[in-house]
């Protein structure tokens, strides 16, 4: 597995300090429009999993592909790409770390 990212771009209330996966515009706890740009730790665990079989046109070339729902830190949740080498498998709960971060989204690979 490749080495983890240096972290996930997040964006951070300036009134109560809430963190949002960018882009954030209206804080769901206190209505601030004010952001600043944070950094959180890639590292989190599947919350849930599926392998995407039919996949848009974009993508179509690349399926049957591996997604997760990965709980962060902070009470946040990202859709991302997992990568998987051969012989693992995703479960509910296994420990993940972000790998990468291209056009598209996120990538995460098990730790």
């Amino acid at each position: 597995m490749e080495k983890a990212i240096e972290g996930i771009q997040v964006d951070k209330c300036s009134g109560c300090g809430k963190r949002f996966i960018s882009p954030a515009y209206v804080c769901a706890a206190c209505g601030s429009e004010e952001f600043a740009p944070d950094v959180i730790s890639g590292e989190g665990k599947i919350y849930s999993h599926t392998t995407i079989r039919i996949a848009p046109e974009a993508f179509q070339a690349e399926a049957p592909y591996p997604m997760a729902i990965i709980e962060l830190s902070h009470d946040l949740r990202l859709t991302a790409r997992m990568q998987i080498e051969e012989g693992e498998t995703m479960e509910i709960g296994k420990p993940v770390v972000c790998v990468g971060k291209n056009e598209a989204g996120y990538w995460f690979g098990l730790t």
